[in-house]
């Protein structure tokens, strides 16, 4: 047997070895929970696949007391404070202030004839409290903190508290006081805190506070009354209620709003009414008093009374889709147990359809369902359940998108009532031109980039999901405009003085090139080849806005000079320039000196023959001059055709 002593117990039942293909098993028969905490039981089923050729699945799971034809869910004594759901085949059964003890059981259908099966015995939940005993002796009190039997279960350690405030040291189930203390006492299981006794007096009368309910459900909108006895030594100075939470701790002012009332003006006993209950009333709240008594004041760090505040919601518990529309079984409940048995009334596209806990109702995309507590339709209804139609992603503005300005995408349902419908957001995106899984942003209805960046570039869509389903947008592709940046100039190696002009720019940039001293463009487009080179010198390039040197070596260009380029788009422009220089002689200085050089070759030759013809001239000679010229000519045809050549360039 396990103990439930705090607030959540697990109780896990796992499918034991069974010879029979249908069943279901728990792991203990039996557990222990202390009154006002929450318990949790699971139960695994198994069946078989198929039978007869025929695949079995469940149709229905559930768990009961004591009719085995009723869920536990509508049962008037746990409406509201229990709450199944089920992974698989595991289904859990969670109670909340469990108040009595119990067996539960489980059950589920199938669509098999035989398939209906009751896994018993059930769970039995014994509910226990720790109170204290005052046995009386001559000379003083032996208090004994003791709790309802629930074997084998055995606490070894125990925590005390006098007027509310912790006792240090005190650990063992017996505490002795003295015989005419006018102090309070209670007790609680060490680890078990939340389970405080109510406080007992060693010597009447004393000073305490009773809290006969410590947890109180109330509907949205309803008045609430939280209620205490209390009993002082002195005479009472002043008293109020307040709440535990930080901003509000051991504040009296909550109580003199419009809303708040203290209606008992009966001595030793207080009410705090609260009217028109929202959700931010739901709290932990104390009583607090103090006396004329030695300056006495109640500091009680127990549990007070817990409100919760609570609404009319829809459950669905099971969904088929029968081609455009589908076919729902749903459950009307509120989220902790009322004092007060509600009856319900649903309602269709605003049409009354059903009376009862529950309804299975045809739905088309675009119908909405409610239900509302018949006793408080003026304020409590349940928020609009649509079956939801296939959304679309809308733009703050239309045109082009520009970087650096706000944008925000909205998930948007046509003829959808977003004020009264509660509806799951999220948000995906596909990365422009990279191959990956989705990116899932955020949820919420809007998407909102303050500002958007280039990097933003992407496919956006948006899904919407409820109980009902999931549907999923078209993707919208959101094409972000900026101007040229990143602007950079590189040169070519081996190309003889090309240059070449990039950027990053959406849309893409047009590039023009100009040269110093030059009001009209030199070139347009991305690149820029420099004139009169040839191959032999180095040419320097000075990045002039950076400083940095470029060196290519084989090429040359006449002078030094300034380049820019702009890169320019519909968004703005960026212009980079660089600085040209030659190192050597330029081009056309070089043919200039092989020209003059071929000439004096051409005179020295003709010089020489010349010579050669007057020293070698004689009567008996038989040459004729006339040859000479031409032998001449033909030595010297092949380097006048080089001149000529090197001139052309």
């Amino acid at each position: 047997m396990s103990l439930k002593t705090g607030f959540v117990v697990l109780l896990l039942c796992m499918p034991g070895l069974l010879s029979a293909e249908w069943g279901g098993n728990y792991t203990e028969k039996e557990i222990c929970a202390f009154k006002g905490s929450t318990v949790k039981l699971q139960c695994s089923f198994k069946f078989p696949p198929t039978e007869g050729g025929r695949e079995i699945k469940v149709k229905e799971t559930f768990w009961f007391t004591k009719d085995p034809n009723e869920d536990l869910r509508l049962d008037p004594q746990y409406f509201g404070g229990v709450q199944s759901e089920c992974h698989g085949n595991i289904c859990s059964l969670t109670i909340a202030d469990v108040r009595r003890s119990d067996e539960y059981t489980f059950r589920f259908t199938t669509n098999h004839s035989r398939g209906d099966f009751i896994v018993t015995p059930g769970v039995k939940v014994n509910v226990i409290g720790p109170k204290v005993q005052v046995p009386k002796y001559s000379n003083g009190f032996d208090l004994k903190c003791v709790s309802s039997t629930c074997s084998p279960w055995s606490p070894s350690s125990y925590v005390w508290y006098k007027n509310g405030e912790e006792i240090q040291n005190a650990k063992s189930q017996v505490y002795t006081v003295d015989y005419y203390s006018t102090d309070s006492y209670s007790c609680a299981v060490r680890g078990h805190e939340q389970a405080v006794s109510p406080p007992e007096c060693a010597y009447r009368p004393c000073n305490k506070v009773v809290y006969y309910k410590r947890h109180i459900c109330a509907m949205q909108g309803s008045s609430v009354d939280i209620y205490c006895e209390y009993t002082s030594y002195g005479n009472t100075l002043r008293k109020f209620w307040f709440r535990t939470d930080s901003s509000h701790s051991g504040n009296p002012s909550m109580t003199e709003g419009p809303r708040y009332e203290l209606p008992s003006k009966t001595s030793g006993k207080s009410t705090l009414r609260i009217k028109d209950v929202r959700q931010n009333d739901s709290a932990e709240y104390r009583f607090k008093f103090t006396t004329d008594d030695d300056d006495f004041e109640w500091r009680s760090i127990s549990p007070g009374i817990t409100l919760t505040v609570t609404a009319v919601q829809v459950q669905v518990m099971s969904v088929t889709v029968e081609d455009s529309h589908l076919v729902a079984q749903m459950l009307c409940h509120t989220s902790c147990l009322l004092e007060a048995t509600l009856s319900f009334v649903w309602q269709q596209n605003g049409e009354v359809i059903k009376y009862g806990t529950k309804v299975e109702v045809t739905l088309s995309p675009g119908d909405y369902i409610t239900c509302a507590a018949q006793q408080h339709q003026h304020i409590s209804i349940s928020p609009h359940l649509y079956v939801l139609k296939r959304p679309s992603v809308s733009l703050s503005h239309t045109g082009d998108i520009l970087e650096g300005r706000p944008l925000t995408l909205t998930c948007y349902i046509d003829n959808f009532d977003y004020s009264s419908a509660t509806v799951d957001y999220c948000w995906y995106k596909k990365k422009k031109n990279v191959s990956s899984d989705d990116e899932v942003l955020r949820k919420g209805r809007q998407l909102v980039f303050k500002p958007i960046n280039s990097s933003d570039s992407a496919e956006y869509w948006c899904t919407v999901e409820n109980q009902l389903g999931k549907k999923t947008s078209e993707p919208v592709f959101i094409d972000v405009h900026y101007p040229p940046w990143s602007l950079s100039l590189s040169v070519h190696e081996g190309q003889f003085g090309t240059l070449t002009c990039s950027s990053d720019a959406n849309p893409a940039a047009s590039y023009t090139w100009y040269k110093e001293n030059m009001s009209s463009p030199l070139a347009s487009g991305q690149t820029l080849t420099i004139k009169d080179i040839s191959p032999g010198q180095t040419l320097t390039i000075k990045d002039i806005s950076s400083g940095q040197r470029l060196t290519i070596r084989n090429i040359t260009e006449q002078g030094g000079h300034d380049y820019y380029c702009e890169a320019n788009n519909s968004r703005g422009r960026h212009i980079i320039g660089v600085h040209v220089s030659v190192n050597g002689m330029s081009c056309r200085t070089i043919n200039i000196i092989r020209l003059f050089c071929s000439a004096v070759v051409f005179v020295g030759i003709l010089i020489i023959l010349t010579l050669h013809f007057r020293t070698t001239t004689s009567p008996s000679s038989t040459a004729d001059p006339n040859e000479l010229v031409q032998t001449a000519e033909q030595l010297d045809h092949g380097d006048y055709e080089n001149i000529q050549a090197e001139d052309a360039l």
